[in-house]
């Protein structure tokens, strides 16, 4: 379990900045679709490792369809066996890293949100991508200051069992997962947490419709965040 794990150099930074909280929150992002602007960054990734492991020219519409789940599942879909997974997961951690670093972009208002958020509660970010792949987006969209843990995929381990983690190694007192996906949504259940669904991703209303609450911009997710902390 420890190796889904990671931080940006300032893992226990939140325990230092909210020095006035006995036991902090914990907000948890998904990246893509929920910081990063990334549809057409993943349909091109998509695009470029499967032709180049010759499953020939893939639709942007099952693109968008690997967007949420893991790459455990995104391999069973297109029948990459374990003969083969080894060299899959080279290549969309090189290409998603390329790619985030020429054609990566946040949702607009995202940073400011951000920035609004970090003197209240320590903000963390779980993806399905590669850790390298979330480190360059911390890089890229200058998310240091903001971020005190992140965590890539590791084959294995569910989104909701690394959000536990953080919770107990932090003592928080109160965790929100905001994403874009169903699965989003299902973790934060499993893990107990205020389930936030932002609408701007790739998931519907319709899709989200179990989340706690829905927001259509970054500056509504700041409102709700700061709403859940201040009636904890």
């Amino acid at each position: 379990m420890d190796g889904a794990l990671f931080t940006n150099g300032v893992g226990d930074a939140c325990a230092s900045r909210l020095t006035e909280m006995e036991r902090p929150v914990l907000i948890v992002f998904d990246l893509d679709g929920t910081i990063a602007d990334s549809r057409e960054l993943a349909r091109e990734s998509y695009r470029r490792v499967f032709a180049m492991m010759g499953y020939g020219e893939i639709t942007p519409e099952m693109a968008d369809s690997f967007n949420g789940p893991d790459a455990d599942e995104v391999c069973r879909v297109m029948g990459v066996g374990p003969d083969r997974r080894a060299l899959y997961d080279q290549l969309i951690d090189q290409t998603d890293v390329e790619l985030v670093r020429t054609i990566g972009r946040m949702f607009p208002g995202t940073g400011r949100m951000l920035d609004a958020l970090a003197p209240h509660a320590c903000l963390a970010i779980l993806t399905n991508g590669s850790r390298r792949y979330c480190e360059a987006c911390i890089e890229e969209f200058s998310l240091s200051p903001y971020i005190s843990l992140h965590s890539g995929f590791v084959s294995g381990v569910t989104k909701a069992q690394r959000i536990g983690m953080w919770e107990r190694r932090l003592g928080a007192r109160r965790v929100i997962c905001v994403g874009d996906r169903v699965t989003d949504v299902d973790n934060a259940r499993k893990a107990g947490a205020y389930a936030i669904g932002v609408t701007y991703g790739m998931g519907s209303r319709e899709e989200l419709a179990g989340a706690d609450c829905l927001c259509d911009t970054a500056d509504e997710v700041r409102r709700a965040c700061l709403a859940v902390i201040r009636g904890v």
